[in-house]
C-alpha cells in the first residue's frame, strides 16, 4: 500500500470519527429543533400580531394601573413586528439598542417566524465555539468536546426553549469579534482584514444589548495589545476600525434619525439606557456564588436566594480548572498559546462585569463555551505532560 495511499485511507477515517462525533453531539439540539418545529417553522405571526400588540398596550410597559405582566418574550416578539411595520424604535420600550429586534423584524419577513432565525443563529453559535476551540486544540476533533458539552448544556437547550430573546442573538456575534480578533492577532500580514471585521461584529454587539458588554469585550482586547509586545504594531489600525462599531450603532438608529433625532440624540438614548440599567447594580458578587453553588439572589420581593434547576456542577469544576491554568501558566509549568490568553482575558473580564449587579444563569451563555475550552486545554495539556514524564 502506498503512501499517498495511506493518507487517503487516514483522512477517510479522520472524516469518519469527525462526522460519527458531530452527529453525536446534535443529537439533542436536532430534538429539541424537531419536537418544537411547530414553534421555529410555523407561518403565522402576522395573523397573530393584534394579539401581541393588544398585550404589549395592556402590560407593565404602558399601563401604570392595573397593567398584565408579559415576559421578556412577549415584548420582543412584539418589538420585531413594530418594527418590521416602520415604528420608530424609540416609541416603544427602549431599555436596548434597537438592532436584535431589527433582526428578528428580518426574521418575521423572510419566514413570518419570529423565532425562525435563532435556528441560523444557533448554528452561528457552535461554528464559533467549533472554530475557537480548534484554534486552540489544534485539533478539529479535540475542538467538539467543549463544543459537544455547551450545545447539550441544559442552559443552552432551554434558552432555545424560550424565545425570542434579544441574549442568544448577541451571543453569536460576541463569539465571532472574539474569533476575528484571534485571527487577526495570529496573522502576519493579513491582520487587517480580520481586525475589520471583529470591530464589525463588536458594533453589533452594542447595537443588539447595553454598550456596557461591548465595552468589556473591547477592553479585552485593548489589554491583549498592552501585554503582548509582539502585537502592538498592529494596534493603530484596529484602533482606526472601532468606528466602524459605532457606525453600526448610529444605524440601527437609522428611523429614529429620519423621523426628526439627531445623531447626538442617540447617544442620549445610550446614557437613558445606561442609567436604566443602573437599577441593575445590586447584589455584588452574587454571580459567584451562583456560579459555585446555585445560589441565585433575586432582586424582587423580599429577595429571597433560589436555585436554578440550570445550574450544573460542571460549571464551578470549569471555572477551577481554567484558573489552575492560568496558574500554571503563570509558572511557566505550562504554555498558554496567543488564543488562550485571549480567552482567559475575555472570561476575566466579563466575569468582572457580572460581579457588578443582579445576575441570572441566562448571562452565562457568552462565558461557558470559553470555560469549556480553557478546561479541555489545560487537562490535555497536563495529560500530555504526564504522558512525556512516563516515557522519560
Amino acid at each position: 500500500m502506498g503512501i499517498a495511499t495511506k493518507k487517503i485511507l487516514k483522512n477517510k477515517l479522520y472524516f469518519l470519527i469527525l462526522s460519527i462525533v458531530l452527529a453525536a453531539i446534535l443529537i439533542r439540539p436536532a430534538l429539541l429543533f424537531y419536537t418544537k418545529r411547530e414553534s421555529f417553522f410555523n407561518r403565522e405571526y402576522h395573523s397573530l400580531y393584534s394579539e401581541f400588540k393588544n398585550a404589549y398596550h395592556t402590560s407593565q410597559y404602558v399601563l401604570k394601573v392595573d397593567p398584565g405582566i408579559i415576559p421578556d418574550q412577549t415584548l420582543e416578539t412584539f418589538a420585531g413586528g413594530a418594527f418590521l411595520s416602520g415604528m420608530n424604535p424609540i416609541l416603544i420600550v427602549h431599555d436596548q439598542p434597537p438592532m436584535g429586534r431589527y433582526i428578528l423584524s428580518l426574521s418575521i419577513l423572510i419566514f413570518d417566524n419570529v423565532s425562525t432565525v435563532f435556528v441560523i443563529l444557533a448554528a452561528l453559535s457552535a461554528l464559533g465555539v467549533f472554530l475557537i476551540g480548534r484554534l486552540s486544540l489544534k485539533n478539529s476533533i479535540l475542538a467538539m468536546i467543549p463544543l459537544g458539552v455547551f450545545l447539550n448544556e441544559p442552559l443552552f437547550l432551554n434558552t432555545l426553549n424560550n424565545l425570542p430573546l434579544l441574549e442568544p442573538i448577541q451571543l453569536s456575534f460576541i463569539i465571532f469579534s472574539l474569533y476575528f480578533f484571534i485571527l487577526g492577532i495570529q496573522s502576519k500580514s493579513n491582520y487587517r482584514k480580520w481586525f475589520v471585521l471583529a470591530s464589525i461584529m463588536l458594533g453589533f454587539v452594542i447595537s443588539i444589548r447595553f454598550f456596557i458588554l461591548g465595552i468589556f469585550l473591547l477592553g479585552t482586547f485593548l489589554f491583549y495589545f498592552l501585554i503582548d509586545k509582539k502585537s502592538r504594531r498592529k494596534f493603530p489600525f484596529f484602533v482606526l476600525t472601532l468606528p466602524l462599531s459605532v457606525i453600526i450603532l448610529i444605524s440601527s438608529y437609522f428611523k429614529t434619525i429620519t423621523s426628526g433625532y439627531s445623531i447626538f440624540h442617540v447617544f442620549g438614548i445610550q446614557k437613558y439606557i445606561y442609567m436604566y440599567h443602573r437599577s441593575e447594580l445590586g447584589s455584588p458578587f452574587s454571580f459567584w456564588d451562583l456560579l459555585f453553588f446555585n445560589r441565585w439572589h433575586t432582586w424582587w420581593g423580599d429577595k429571597a436566594i433560589a436555585s436554578d434547576i440550570q445550574w450544573v456542577i460542571l460549571w464551578p469544576i470549569s471555572a477551577l480548572v481554567s484558573a489552575g491554568f492560568f496558574i500554571a501558566a503563570f509558572f511557566k509549568k505550562i504554555k498558554m498559546e496567543e488564543v488562550d490568553i485571549i480567552i482567559l482575558i475575555w472570561v476575566f473580564m466579563y466575569s468582572m462585569l457580572l460581579s457588578a449587579g443582579n445576575v441570572s444563569v441566562r448571562y452565562f451563555m457568552p462565558l461557558l463555551p470559553f470555560l469549556y475550552i480553557l478546561s479541555t486545554k489545560f487537562l490535555l495539556s497536563i495529560s500530555m505532560k504526564y504522558k512525556n514524564f512516563i516515557k522519560k
